[in-house]
């Protein structure tokens, strides 16, 4: 994976950088970028995730695919459940944990905006090496309430026709839509010439025909597109049936 190519970037499923495979997980990296490290994960039931930590410079944030999440929030680890379709942000110094607590499969994206080195302790890791990132213990004082977490389907944005738009997270180091487009609903987007940031899409039914930089894509679901700063494209519902997909635009530098 390369995060300064300046060519839009196809990932079909399962086609991310393998990062550990085995019978109860699956972890593939999808984007290195500084602004953001995202990775798509599988955890079989009862599987454990992260002990309690916490984050000093990124904000954490999961979507949940399909099964349930289990979130562990504050110093006592009080546990909360996200269940498909919601967002989890979680800013930084908020204690948190998670695992599968349930008895299905659980598939998630996680995002760490921005990524503070997230995914160069992914690979240490999986190539035996020591490594670390901006990951530490609970602090002594309990770190931030976990109040200020959240964890929910994001507010409805506008309906237009052939286009739904909901708001799942809205802040200063990312900003993700959740988009809905209807069978031969097409959309185009000019940055302007001051935006910097990558942006990224997830589609999670049906198929994404994008064009950008002068190539034309086809997105399935489960696949994850990367575009260079400052791209103008366009996206369209590529089938039958109705595509709805994730947009993600990290705002920090990283």
């Amino acid at each position: 994976m390369e995060s300064g190519v300046a060519q839009p970037l196809l990932l079909p499923p399962r086609a991310g950088e393998l990062i550990g495979d085995s019978v109860d997980r699956r972890v593939e990296l999808l984007s290195d970028h500084d602004a953001l490290h995202a990775t798509w994960s599988r955890f079989g039931p009862g599987r454990d995730g992260a002990d309690l930590h916490i984050h000093r410079r990124h904000t954490d944030l999961f979507y949940v695919l399909e099964g349930e999440l289990t979130l562990a929030l504050g110093p006592a680890g009080e546990s909360t459940v996200a269940p498909a379709g919601t967002l989890v942000r979680v800013p930084p110094l908020v204690v948190h944990g998670f695992r599968n607590g349930g008895d299905v499969e659980l598939r998630y994206l996680n995002f760490h905006a921005p990524g503070e080195g997230f995914a160069g302790y992914l690979r240490a890791r999986r190539d035996g090496l020591e490594a670390s990132f901006d990951s530490e213990d609970p602090p002594a004082n309990g770190g931030l309430s976990p109040g200020v977490a959240s964890i929910g389907r994001g507010e409805f944005d506008d309906e237009s026709p052939g286009l739904g738009v909901t708001s799942l997270a809205d802040g200063d180091e990312v900003g993700i839509f959740e988009l809905r487009l209807a069978p031969g609903s097409t959309r185009s987007f000019s940055p302007p010439g001051t935006r910097r940031g990558i942006t990224c899409f997830y589609v999670l039914t049906g198929e994404l025909a994008l064009t950008a930089g002068g190539r034309e894509l086809r997105a399935q679901a489960g696949a994850w597109v990367q575009l260079p700063p400052g791209v103008p494209h366009s996206f369209a519902c590529a089938g039958t049936e109705l595509v709805s997909f994730l947009q993600i635009h990290p705002r920090l530098a990283g």
